[in-house]
C-alpha cells in the first residue's frame, strides 16, 4: 500500500529521515573503505588473500569457485598489466624529468656564461683604451729618451764642428771659411 507524505504519520516520517542520514553515511563510509582497500592493494598486492580461501566467495557449487578463480586470475593479470604499464609510464617521466633537469641545469650555466661575456664585453673598450695608453706611454718614453739622444748627439757634434773651425771673430758661426 503506497502511503502519500500525508498519510504517513510524523513520526514515521522523521524515522525515514534517520533511516535515510543513516543510509548516506554507510554509502559514504563504504565509499572510504572502497578507496582506501584499493590504495592499500595497490601499494601492497601481496596482501591480497589467495584466491581459493576467499571468505565473501559462496560455496553452492563447484563452478562457482573454478568460475571466481578463474575471474580472480584474470583480475590479477589485469592488475598486473597495469602496474607494468604504471611502471613504465613512471620510469618515462622519470627519464624526462632527469632530462628537464639536466636541460635546466645547462640553460643556467649558459645564462650565467652568457651574463659573464656580456660583461666581459662591455668592460674590452676600457680594457683596449689602458693597453693603448700603457703602449703609447712606453712608445712617448722612447721618443723622449730618442729626443734626448738626438739633441745629446747635435750637441756634440756642434761642439766637435766648433772646436774644429778656427775662432775667427770676422767669420759668422756658421759661415764658411773663406778659400784661399
Amino acid at each position: 500500500m503506497a502511503y502519500s507524505k500525508t498519510q504517513i504519520p510524523e513520526d514515521e516520517q522523521s524515522e525515514i529521515l534517520h533511516l535515510r542520514a543513516q543510509l548516506q553515511l554507510r554509502d559514504q563510509l563504504v565509499d572510504q573503505l572502497s578507496s582506501e582497500l584499493y590504495r592499500l592493494i595497490k601499494a601492497n598486492p601481496a596482501a591480497l588473500p589467495p584466491a581459493n580461501s576467499s571468505p565473501l566467495q559462496p560455496q553452492e557449487s563447484s563452478l562457482a569457485p573454478t568460475r571466481a578463480i578463474a575471474h580472480a586470475d584474470t583480475l590479477q593479470q589485469e592488475l598486473t598489466a597495469l602496474e607494468s604499464q604504471i611502471e613504465f609510464y613512471q620510469t618515462q617521466i622519470d627519464k624526462r624529468d632527469a632530462q628537464i633537469a639536466h636541460l635546466q641545469n645547462s640553460c643556467q650555466s649558459l645564462s650565467d656564461r652568457n651574463q659573464m661575456l656580456e660583461h666581459v664585453i662591455q668592460e674590452l673598450p676600457e680594457v683596449y683604451r689602458q693597453k693603448f695608453s700603457h703602449r703609447l706611454d712606453q712608445v712617448k718614453t722612447k721618443v723622449k729618451s730618442l729626443q734626448l739622444e738626438n739633441r745629446r748627439l747635435y750637441s756634440a757634434l756642434q761642439d766637435s764642428h766648433d772646436s774644429l773651425t778656427p775662432t775667427n771673430a770676422s767669420w759668422p758661426a756658421h759661415s764658411k771659411p773663406p778659400r784661399n
